[in-house]
């Protein structure tokens, strides 16, 4: 998406379904008239992305692949120094995380969060480390107040490398 407001009229009208179904299925379907499920489904939909705007609207250097969204991506350069910090992060968070799966060239684990929990996959290569974090489940399209992103953020702030950086 070329600019802020496709994204959000885009992901509105992804949106729109699920409050035109939830009007439906509350008021029935033989009341049904076309106005007002319409309404309740934008209004839902609205509501729900303009909540989580001004989330990602506070990180003035978000590229447009991450306004929005819930997956996102860092690299890093690959060295020791910065792939045992990345492990002392994990070990040493102060909320519990479920470590999925730990390799001498990988990492992966489950964050908790509010409504759906995030995987943060750490991933060592010889051009780098990528570390990606994206919300579990079903619903990976609904913007999550930019909580992923946040901690991405954290993440590359604690590391602090010299090294290039590259947001994807």
């Amino acid at each position: 998406m070329k600019t802020k407001t496709t994204k959000f009229i885009f992901k509105t009208l992804i949106l729109f379904p699920f409050g035109f179904g939830l009007w439906t299925m509350i008021n029935g379907i033989e009341n049904f008239h076309w106005f007002f499920p319409t309404l309740i489904g934008l209004v839902v939909a609205f509501g729900v992305i303009f909540w989580n705007l001004f989330d990602y609207e506070k990180f003035n250097g978000m590229e447009m692949i991450d306004f929005l969204e819930t997956n996102h991506k860092l690299e890093i350069q690959n060295s020791d120094k910065n792939w045992t910090q990345i492990n002392g992060l994990i070990d040493q968070s102060i909320v519990s995380l479920k470590k999925l799966e730990k390799t001498d060239t990988s990492l992966k684990v489950e964050i908790p969060r509010k409504f759906f929990d995030s995987i943060l996959t750490a991933e060592r290569t010889k051009s780098g480390i990528t570390i990606q974090i994206e919300k579990k489940g079903i619903f990976k399209f609904l913007p999550d107040n930019a909580e992923n992103y946040r901690t991405l953020q954290k993440f590359g702030r604690e590391l602090k490398t010299t090294a290039n950086t590259v947001y994807n």
